[in-house]
């Protein structure tokens, strides 16, 4: 019990720093760290699951240990988010992410404020979302081209927002870093774990939530007197619309409409080839890592040629660069630190009390999986993060799936499928304060659009990961 209640002191720990607004990774990191002390103090350590040729000394054997979770989180998974995070970058750069918003977003200003836009605009928001993956880079992006159409077109900016806010949630895309880990985890081809499994929950839950968004602004609008809200949305623009983000419309308004293709070019090539593959027309399926760096390059020999200067070009690819960076400082940098925190915790025998406590249950894997569920749920809420929730619970999956014989993609998806929909319920979330901050609104204002959607849209999730997924 004693090893349960420090376990538990370390999770509240670390939900206290994040609230706090700490660096996520480096309190999950500083956490996990004291965790694997403590557990050489109390002689625990031989429950470790990472392989390490001990010394004899168990304090020293938990550094490596860390080494050890470091080199294979950043030469495996982590390398592969870097280099698709680096693309993200390369396409921010030259504007294509911008190109795409812009064209998609368009068609929405010719429905004259019926609410059929409401549905129509969620699932366009989240179709960006496979180009744009930051759901506060994709909020500014939508405040700075769809809000003030769709606010023209006759719809209040709160409904507006509430779409905004919702589009970057759960779109089952083979780029997205949550799934890529969850495709690691389980060891499965990245286009089977998106497409042969998640997309059966995320896609028809994306679709039931389109609806209940379309009810729900409605009733909304019915019952708020706030006719103010109906403003001219130019003035607002102005204050959340940054340099950066207008530069990019700028830049994206004088390409050529393919460029809008560009950012989905890693995901069309690993999507072929896997057909291809299934076909028996090629003998292999193209992973992240491959299909990003040929997208790259092809990407730089267009621009080649639009610029007419191959210097200008090749210069502009030192943002891919830096792209890898800003990877290497946030999503990896939280698969290393949840990594360390699970070992920890499992060096601790928590996870064998928890499958062990739950063996003779009927129905033992819906209550594991309630379980974390409902811990996500709070994580998320309070901190206003997506990553952080998923990746501090994803991590202990497999081992409970060894105990407990709970499927793992099941609640790696309800798991994942949560954290990225309960964030947009926080009234601490970026992308909430961005757009909040857009319409001129109190962020619980905004929050009170979201929350019926996104909690809808958690449990059917769950639901449909249990119905639908069967790997």
């Amino acid at each position: 019990m004693l090893y349960v209640i420090i376990a538990l002191l370390a999770i509240v720990a670390v939900g206290y720093f994040i609230v706090k607004r700490v660096h996520a990774a480096a309190a999950i990191f500083f956490v996990g760290v004291i965790l694997l002390m403590v557990s050489a103090m109390l002689g625990t350590s031989d429950n470790r699951a990472t392989e390490i040729d001990p010394t004899g000394n168990a304090f020293y054997d938990q550094l490596l240990v860390i080494s050890g979770l470091f080199s294979e989180r950043f030469a495996g998974i982590g390398m592969s988010i870097m280099v698709l995070f680096g693309f993200v970058a390369y396409m921010r750069h030259i504007g294509a992410d911008g190109k795409a918003v812009v064209l998609l977003s368009a068609p929405l200003r010719h429905f004259h404020g019926s609410y059929w836009m409401v549905p129509v605009g969620f699932l366009i928001g989240n179709l960006l979302s496979l180009v744009v993956p930051s759901a506060s880079a994709l909020s500014l992006l939508l405040i700075a081209t769809l809000l003030p159409a769709l606010v023209a077109a006759g719809l209040t900016p709160l409904t507006v927002g509430a779409i905004v806010v919702t589009s970057s949630t759960i779109m089952p895309t083979p780029l997205e870093a949550g799934l890529i880990q969850g495709a690691s985890l389980t060891n499965m081809p990245i286009s089977e774990y998106v497409f042969g499994n998640v997309a059966k929950a995320t896609v028809p839950t994306l679709i039931a939530v389109a609806f209940i968004h379309m009810w729900w602004q409605h009733y909304c609008d019915k019952r708020d007197a706030l006719k103010e809200q109906k403003a001219h949305p130019g003035e607002k623009l102005e204050n959340v619309a940054d340099k950066t983000v207008q530069d990019a419309l700028e830049r994206a308004a004088k390409l050529p409409n393919f460029y809008a293709l560009l950012p989905l070019m890693p995901l069309i090539i690993i999507v072929l080839t896997a057909t291809l593959k299934r076909l028996g027309m090629i003998p292999f399926e193209t992973g992240i890592l491959p299909a990003t760096v040929v997208s790259l390059f092809i990407t730089a020999f267009i621009e080649i040629v639009r610029l007419r200067s191959i210097n200008d070009a090749i210069e502009s690819m030192k943002n891919f660069w830096k792209g890898m960076g800003e990877g290497a400082a946030g999503v990896v940098a939280l698969l290393v630190a949840a990594a360390v925190l699970v070992e920890g915790i499992t060096q601790l025998g928590v996870i064998k009390m928890l499958t062990d406590s739950t063996a003779g249950m009927h129905g033992a894997s819906t209550i594991i999986i309630i379980i974390f569920v409902l811990s996500t749920v709070a994580l998320a809420t309070l901190t206003g993060s997506g990553v952080a929730p998923y990746f501090a619970f994803s991590e202990v999956v497999p081992a409970l799936s060894a105990e407990s014989g709970v499927l793992p993609i099941r609640m790696l998806n309800s798991i994942w499928g949560t954290s990225n929909l309960m964030r947009q319920v926080s009234p601490v979330a970026a992308a909430v304060l961005i757009v909040s901050g857009a319409i001129k609104v109190n962020p619980i204002e905004l929050v009170k659009r979201t929350s019926v959607p996104m909690i809808s849209g958690t449990v059917l999730n769950v639901l449909f990961s249990f119905l639908f997924i069967h790997a």
